[in-house]
């Protein structure tokens, strides 16, 4: 018994929006200034023999680095193995150290102890950034979250996790009889929504990633997957142009959806201008014959294959091919492009003055 006293979970405890649950170092953001591997590590190819740890460099700091070489055989560390080619152990060492050593965090420990001399401030501020934090692994929860498991993965592992591989996790997930009886209906909204996501293009995000990362159109297909993944029945949908943003395939994926959503017995409207959509629908409304004052009437109510007896639809005129917008034959050219192009010397100007700049920081 090491005295560690465990809280009991709550339905406030897996929550990083709750200061119950939130990471203590970071607050639940999950995001610290602190040291920064992409600043220690700027070319993860080279190991730590060659100068891969950038902060070893230096006539004084190799002395840190001749150290951790020196002991580097009996821990069994390959010191001329590429950094980013490290195990999760081997790269845990070099950061944490081992008994004979010292690793990366205690160096930093070192310089921090002496941050009075301006040297070693300067130093410190080389390598610190906005990065995850290094005690809930930017998963923005509580430590001790990590020790509640099922199916031998935290909550922390999980929402790390492609969603791709996150729904294989769920769907292989075997539980006991009462872990059945408790978790049926949460499973199966789980699988519905990551599913949902998954078809709609978005396998290869992670539950944890920033929404400020997002382009326009990931984030569109989230929203939308707050709808169509909540697995109502006997609902009306009503969707203003979903498609906007979509690359064509996930257009494909988002009609499946929209078509599993119909046949759970739900009525989908969908406010579109996307052909494959249109063309997908099975019943269409269009209001023309133009926009703005030239509109407002209702020019066509039937079924897509009902669209040749339309009169005076610019719709069916378009997905019918009577009308097409031309490709033209004379394109604007291009104007001359003015590069800026830096000589070696001005290049080496500008490089020390952002550096000399982000020692201020």
């Amino acid at each position: 018994m090491d005295g560690q006293i465990f809280e009991e979970p709550n339905q406030h405890f897996f929550n990083y929006n709750s200061p119950y649950g939130a990471c203590q170092k970071c607050e639940g953001f999950g995001k610290v200034v602190d040291i920064d591997p992409r600043l220690v590590f700027p070319n993860p190819d080279l190991s730590v023999f060659q100068d891969g740890v950038a902060c070893w460099r230096g006539e004084k700091m190799q002395n840190y680095k001749k150290r951790f070489i020196a002991v580097s055989r009996a821990i069994d560390f390959p010191i001329h193995r590429p950094i980013k080619d490290l195990t999760k152990e081997q790269y845990d060492v070099l950061w944490n150290g081992v008994p004979e050593t010292q690793g990366l965090h205690d160096f930093f420990k070192d310089l921090e102890q002496q941050a009075h001399k301006i040297q070693y401030r300067v130093l410190l501020s080389r390598y610190r950034g906005r990065t995850d934090c290094s005690e809930c692994m930017g998963s923005r929860l509580r430590k001790d979250v990590q020790y509640v498991k099922i199916g031998g993965k935290s909550i922390a592992e999980l929402v790390l996790l492609p969603i791709k591989e996150l729904r294989q996790f769920f769907m292989k997930l075997e539980l006991n009889k009462y872990e059945q009886e408790v978790a049926k209906r949460i499973i199966e909204e789980i699988n519905q929504r990551l599913a949902v996501m998954e078809n709609i293009g978005l396998g290869y995000l992670t539950l944890n990633r920033w929404s400020s990362t997002l382009s326009g159109g990931e984030t569109q297909r989230i929203n939308l997957t707050r709808s169509l993944g909540s697995n109502l029945t006997n609902a009306m949908y009503i969707l203003d142009e979903p498609s906007i943003g979509l690359h064509p395939k996930d257009t494909e994926r988002l009609i499946e959806v929209l078509k599993e959503l119909r046949d759970l017995g739900n009525t989908v409207i969908i406010v579109e201008h996307e052909e494959d959509i249109m063309r997908a629908a099975d019943y269409l409304i269009d209001i023309g014959p133009a926009a703005g004052l030239l509109g407002g009437e209702l020019v066509f109510a039937g079924k897509p294959s009902e669209l040749k007896n339309a009169k005076n639809s610019l719709t069916a005129d378009f997905l019918l091919g009577r009308k097409e917008i031309a490709i033209p034959k004379n394109r604007r050219k291009i104007g001359n492009l003015q590069i800026l192009c830096l000589t070696n010397q001005r290049k080496s100007v500008v490089f020390a003055s952002l550096q000399a700049l982000a020692g201020l920081f």
